[in-house]
């Protein structure tokens, strides 16, 4: 049946925009299932001019399936566990948060680099939607990159290649890579390094590179080999044609497949400028699926 809502893809680089949807309200089966096909073609899917608490975003969310947990309460948006923060705000005070703070440079420095949420878990979470209330006047944007359409562009050698190859996703890697200490023992003892294929094969019958700035190295390779080869990857994945950057309005919201999509947050005024996210993410179901 015809969606009773319009679907604009990007003109450059990947996704589309949806208009024509309120998500402030409940959607409808045949919009939700019309949805749920275009999302699975675009994988990045833009809302504008809307206006969500964070329940009406989490009952959009959950059309997707099972949310994860935000444990810490200091990250949580009006007490909502499945609702985080993405912000340089100061919950209590309200007041820009100091940018030698280093849970908040932490924070900032990981989410620069090209990543996946949670890829460092043996189970990674399937998608995510970001929601807008604050954004900077300039800076801030966000950069999201299709490993899927890059994949379908390697060569036959290539992907002979990297089909068998397993990746170690390991939280610490982002940490290393920008000069901070490691996190208390206790802390890593809880998410230990993951292991994923590289190529990862979706129910669709797609197939994504699973890479980015948790990916610590490969099973059975030398770590200065397999720095090369990711770094390679990361490049390729990331060229324009597979690129996606949105310049945040309040009131935007981005759904985004969490397992074919990289992204990767721009600079801005962090002592000057106010900015907040709302995020929520649908967990997942099952480990990733080798590509045969």
């Amino acid at each position: 049946m015809e969606a009773r809502f319009s679907t604009t893809p990007h003109s450059e680089g990947i996704g589309a925009e949806i208009s024509g949807l309120d998500l402030s309200v409940p959607l409808d089966d045949e919009d939700l299932m019309n949805l749920k096909t275009v999302f699975g073609k675009f994988r990045l899917l833009v809302f504008r001019k809307q206006s969500l608490t964070p329940l009406q975003q989490v009952r959009f969310s959950q059309y997707f399936g099972k949310l994860e947990d935000f444990p810490d309460p200091k990250d949580q948006a009006d007490g909502f566990k499945t609702v985080l923060r993405v912000t340089n705000i100061d919950k209590i005070t309200g007041s820009i948060k100091p940018v030698d703070d280093p849970g908040h440079r932490s924070f900032t420095l990981g989410t620069s680099s090209w990543h996946i949420d949670s890829s460092f878990r043996t189970i990674p979470s399937l998608a995510s939607a970001l929601y807008a209330i604050e954004v900077p006047k300039s800076g801030g944007e966000t950069m999201f990159a299709d490993t899927t359409l890059a994949y379908e562009t390697l060569s036959f050698e290539e992907v002979e290649g990297l089909k068998t190859l397993t990746v170690i996703h390991d939280f610490e890697e982002t940490r290393r890579r920008h000069g901070l200490p490691p996190r208390p023992p206790e802390v890593q003892a809880a998410t230990p390094p993951a292991h994923h294929p590289l190529v990862a094969k979706r129910p669709n019958g797609k197939h994504a590179l699973f890479v980015g700035s948790h990916a610590a190295g490969i099973e059975g390779m030398p770590y200065h080999e397999a720095r090369k080869l990711l770094d390679h990857l990361e490049r390729h994945v990331s060229r324009p044609e597979y690129t996606y950057k949105h310049d945040w309005r309040a009131g935007d919201l981005i759904f985004f497949d969490n397992i074919s999509v990289l992204h990767q947050a721009m600079p801005y005024d962090l002592v000057g400028s106010r900015r907040l996210l709302h995020r929520t993410t649908v967990a997942g179901v099952t480990p990733l699926e080798r590509a045969n």
